[in-house]
């Protein structure tokens, strides 16, 4: 069943923008964490970046 989940060819988090959700934060892990209207407006201003969002979101593998 999980061999027909997608898998993200990079390791960094980057911001992609969905169809349906909009602007979302891509983790590694696979998860697609959508932005907040606020976190919106901080990337569109450029005063925060993927990087930045990937620490507030991140769960250790061992949480």
């Amino acid at each position: 069943m999980n061999e027909t989940l997608p898998v993200r060819a990079y390791q960094e988090s980057r911001i992609e923008d969905e169809p349906i959700l909009g602007p979302v934060l891509a983790l590694p892990d696979g998860r697609l964490q959508p932005l907040t209207w606020m976190e919106r407006l901080l990337v569109q201003l450029h005063l925060t970046d993927a990087k930045a969002l990937e620490a507030r979101y991140w769960k250790p593998a061992n949480a």
